[in-house]
């Protein structure tokens, strides 16, 4: 309890570890490094005093730092970000400003572009109602800076150096919405995945349920008259055991039937679901059927096939695309699936789907391939005789005739 507390904490204060800075952003933002450079050269060529340039260098060092900090350690803030997470982006925002006030006031010239950072750094690190203000502020204070600085004249002769400014400013808040509607997306897909195999899970609980519920009422109170009948009436507790023999024989029966309904599903009906899966999760579903008239174990393996690659794509690729491709000839019969996720072997207790699906293709005569794609991704690939291919016996299908003996 105490961490899943503390993780949705986490999340409601815009924890910055929760959301890291991707690489493309990382590299933008060592492009706007250079710039600081070329602000050293020019002081250098201005001949500053050995202590004004300690000064300088010292201020744009403390400048870089916040910038750097900022950009890195909190773009991109969730739409719901507390109150107090704002107030400290707000707090280090200040701070830029006030560090680029006074390396303007004190080493610059012309257009103030160190404002610049101020108004890049606000539209990435706040939340979009505040973002708005405060560039539209940087941007007014940036014309106010440089008219004070030049002189009316100058600003009306020059204004649209200041225009860069808003527009990058909109831009920025654009890019930063972006990138913060993409990982809702994301946490959206996978949200749906597991919601679809758990809804798959409770829907064989439910049938299961439905099966066992009456039985085993029904078991659990001719065991208690059987069992008060004994010292008295032996024959009717024996009737009562009779009975409750033959309840359980077919409540076995039942849940025999109901697995193996499971366990053979039909190919038309796994494509369609698959379909119904991928495009739940915002996975682009790509479907070949060119495999018509099978044989009813080759139908039932293609359709484990179907099913188990699809689920696998669901949970463990990260794919955009998957491709379903089922083919015919005079003799055998193919199923290849593929997407362009990240490739490798699946994890958890995907491994284990693989292995019985590899077994049941052994056993209908078939091979069986899986693994990382050449180009890149997951491929699940199957072949199976197109004519004589039986479906393996399942454990219930042995049970049933240890049952008949």
């Amino acid at each position: 309890m105490a961490r899943a507390y503390d993780k949705e904490t986490s999340r409601a204060a815009g924890d910055p570890r929760r959301n890291p800075a991707p690489l493309g952003w990382t590299l933008f933002t060592g492009v706007w490094l250079l710039f600081p450079v070329g602000f050293v050269f020019q002081a250098f060529r201005a001949g500053l005093s050995p202590v004004g340039m300690m000064a300088f260098v010292a201020s744009m060092a403390a400048f870089v730092a916040v910038f750097v900090w900022l950009m890195l350690r909190y773009p991109f803030p969730d739409p719901g970000l507390s109150l107090g997470g704002v107030k400290g982006r707000l707090g280090l925002v200040a701070i830029l400003a006030a560090l680029a006030i006074f390396v303007e006031a004190a080493y610059g010239e012309g257009v103030p572009w160190r404002f610049m950072y101020v108004v890049v750094a606000r539209a990435s690190v706040l939340p979009t109602r505040y973002a708005a203000w405060a560039v539209a502020a940087a941007t007014v204070y940036a014309g106010v800076f440089y008219e004070v600085r030049s002189g009316w004249e100058a600003v009306a002769a020059e204004w649209g150096y200041l225009i860069p400014f808003a527009l990058i400013g909109v831009g920025m808040i654009a890019v930063s919405r972006l990138v913060t509607t993409i990982r809702e997306l994301d946490e959206a897909k996978r949200e749906i995945s597991r919601l679809a195999v758990s809804e798959e899970r409770l829907r064989f609980a439910r049938d299961l349920h439905d099966l066992l519920g009456h039985s085993l009422s029904l078991i659990t109170l001719k065991s208690e008259l059987a069992g008060r009948l004994l010292p008295e009436d032996p024959e009717k507790a024996a009737g009562e055991v009779r009975d409750i023999e033959s309840v359980a024989r077919r409540s076995l029966r039942e849940v025999r039937e109901a697995v193996a309904g499971y366990r053979r599903p039909t190919l038309s009906e796994e494509l369609d679901g698959a379909r119904e899966m991928l495009e739940a999760a915002g996975i682009e579903a790509r479907i070949e059927h060119g495999a018509e008239a099978l044989p009813v174990g080759a139908d039932s393996i293609l359709a484990w096939t179907v099913r188990e690659g699809a689920t696998n794509v669901i949970r463990h690729s990260r794919a955009r695309t998957c491709h379903i491709s089922l083919t015919q000839s005079e003799d055998e019969v193919r199923a290849e699936i593929t997407d362009d996720g990240i490739g490798g072997e699946p994890k958890n207790n995907a491994g284990s789907g693989l292995r019985g699906l590899a077994e049941r293709v052994e056993a209908g005569g078939g091979e069986f391939e899986a693994g990382t794609s050449p180009e890149g991704g997951f491929r699940l690939y199957v072949k199976l005789p197109s004519r004589g291919a039986e479906a393996p016996a399942t454990k219930a299908d042995g049970t049933r005739e240890e049952a008949r003996r």
